[in-house]
C-alpha cells in the first residue's frame, strides 16, 4: 500500500481523463485511543487521500520511508485511522483528484498525539425525564456498525442503548448524545442489563441490528434498531431476575438470579440452561468463542457450545468472594505472541486472570480497591469500582489507582473498541474515549 501511495503522489496519471484537484480545507483530528478521528471540507466529486507518519517534517517525497507511516484512500468526513502508537504524534496532510489522475497539491500539515482512554471521564446527561424522576442507568451496550478499513478487529461506530430500573430505554449514535427510545403502551417494569449485535457489519442501509433488553421477573423486550421497542414477555412473578446479558453471533444468553441461565435467538423464546447453581449469577462475557458466567460465593462457569451446557471453574482465592465483572482482550504483540486474557472481578478488590482459556488463574486484590463492577479492554485494561475508583493495567496483572476524580454512584460498565461509558445510580452516564 505505501509503495502504490507513494506513486501516487507523484505527477504521472494512470488515466486518460483524470486530472489533480485542491485539496480539502478545515483538517481536524481529534485524539482517541490507538486512533484518530479526521475531518474536513471539501467537494463531493474529488477523490481525497490522507498520509499520515510518525515525523514532523513528512511530505509527499519522505512519507513511504517513514516506519509506522499510514495511508487511506478515497476518503469522506469523517474518518477514523485505527491501530496507531499511543503517545507517539503523527503528522498527516491530504490531497486530491478526480477519476483517477495524480494528486494534486498538499493540505496544511497537522499533528495529533493517540492517548488511552479511561484518563479523563465526561458527564452526560440522559436522554429528558420527567421533572423529579429519578432512576439509575442498569445497564448499557452497544452493538459494532462499522469497522477499520486496515484493522477489521476494530469498530468505529457503533448503537448505543442504555436501561434502568424504572423501564427507561435510551439510544444514541456515538454515546454522547441520547434520545428516549419508543416504548410499547403496555410495558411497565424495571430493567437490568442490554446487549445487542449487527449481522451486517460495514453496511449503514441495512445494519441487522438486534437488541435484547431483560430484567425483573423475567421481563424482556427486543429491538431492530435500538430505538423502537416490543415486549416480548411481561413480567411474571414464576420468573427470576435476569442480571446481565451477551451477545453472540447471532443469539444472546442472559444469567440471573438463583443460577438461572435462559438463551434466545430473537429474545422472544427462551431456553433455560442447567447452570448447576443455585448462586446468583452477576456477570456474563464471551470472547474467543468461550462464554463464562459469575456470580455469588465466587461462582464461576464456562461454556464452550455458545451457552448450550456449562461447567464449574474453581478459582484460587476466592472465599466469601461474590463476583461482579467480567472483561476479556488481548495482550498484542507480534502472532506468537499475542495473550488471550480473561479477568473476573468482585468484592474486595478481587481480580482473577486466565490466558490459557481457564484452565488456569492467578488472583489478586487490587489495593485499596472496593466491590469490582466492571473490568474491559481497549488499548489497556481498566477495572472500575463501586466507589467510583479508577484502576488501570498495561497487562492485566499489575493495577495503578488513577487520578481521575471519583465516578458517583456506578452501576452498570461498557467497554467498546475505542472507550468506555458508566451507568450511573441518578441515571447519567460517564464517558471516556
Amino acid at each position: 500500500m505505501a509503495a502504490f501511495v507513494a506513486v501516487a503522489l507523484g505527477l504521472a496519471s494512470c488515466g486518460d481523463n483524470g486530472g489533480s484537484a485542491p485539496p480539502p480545507s478545515q483538517l481536524n483530528a481529534q485524539a482517541g485511543d490507538a486512533r484518530f478521528t479526521l475531518s474536513f471540507s471539501g467537494s463531493s466529486d474529488v477523490e481525497y487521500w490522507l498520509f499520515a507518519a510518525p515525523r514532523s517534517d513528512i511530505d509527499g517525497n519522505n512519507w513511504s520511508l517513514t516506519p509506522g507511516a499510514r495511508s487511506a484512500t478515497k476518503l469522506t468526513s469523517p474518518y477514523v485511522l485505527c491501530g496507531l502508537d499511543n503517545g507517539t504524534t503523527y503528522w498527516l496532510f491530504m490531497n486530491g483528484r478526480k477519476d483517477g489522475g495524480p494528486g494534486g497539491p498538499s493540505s496544511e500539515k497537522i499533528s495529533v498525539t493517540p492517548r488511552p482512554a479511561g484518563d479523563q471521564w465526561e458527564s452526560l446527561n440522559p436522554a429528558p425525564r420527567a421533572a423529579g424522576e429519578v432512576f439509575a442507568a442498569n445497564g448499557v451496550a452497544m452493538a459494532r456498525l462499522s469497522t477499520c478499513p486496515a484493522r477489521a478487529a476494530l469498530a468505529t461506530d457503533g448503537r448505543f442503548v442504555s436501561v434502568s430500573d424504572k423501564g427507561h430505554i435510551n439510544y444514541s449514535n456515538d454515546g454522547k448524545s441520547w434520545q428516549a427510545a419508543t416504548l410499547p403502551s403496555a410495558w411497565s417494569g424495571s430493567l437490568t442489563a442490554v446487549a445487542g449485535y449487527a449481522s451486517n457489519l460495514n453496511t449503514p442501509a441495512d445494519p441487522g441490528l438486534n437488541f435484547v433488553a431483560v430484567g425483573a421477573m423475567g421481563a424482556s423486550l427486543t429491538s431492530k434498531d435500538g430505538i423502537n421497542w416490543t415486549l416480548a414477555q411481561a413480567p411474571n412473578e414464576s420468573l427470576p431476575e435476569l442480571r446481565a446479558i451477551t451477545a453472540l453471533s447471532s443469539s444472546f444468553v442472559a444469567v440471573g438470579a438463583k443460577g438461572s441461565i435462559r438463551s434466545t435467538s430473537d429474545g422472544l423464546s427462551w431456553t433455560e440452561r442447567n447452570s448447576g447453581t443455585l448462586e446468583h449469577l452477576n456477570a456474563i462475557g464471551i470472547g474467543n468463542n468461550r462464554l463464562f458466567a459469575a456470580g455469588n460465593a465466587g461462582t464461576l462457569l464456562l461454556s464452550n457450545d455458545s451457552g448450550t451446557t456449562w461447567s464449574r471453574i474453581n478459582l484460587p482465592e476466592v472465599s466469601g468472594i461474590d463476583l461482579r465483572a467480567i472483561g476479556h482482550g488481548y495482550l498484542r504483540g507480534s502472532t506468537a505472541t499475542d495473550v488471550d486474557r480473561f479477568l473476573v472481578g468482585g468484592s474486595g478488590g478481587y481480580i482473577a486472570s486466565t490466558s490459557d482459556g481457564g484452565s488456569t488463574w492467578s488472583a489478586q486484590r487490587i489495593p485499596g480497591a472496593s466491590t469490582i463492577l466492571g473490568i474491559g479492554r481497549t488499548s489497556r485494561y481498566l477495572a472500575i469500582d463501586d466507589l467510583g475508583q479508577v484502576f488501570t493495567s498495561t497487562d492485566g496483572l499489575a493495577w495503578a489507582l488513577q487520578t481521575t476524580p471519583k465516578l458517583l454512584g456506578p452501576r452498570s460498565f461498557l467497554s467498546f473498541d475505542w472507550g468506555y461509558l458508566v451507568g450511573a445510580s441518578d441515571g447519567r452516564l460517564y464517558g471516556s474515549w
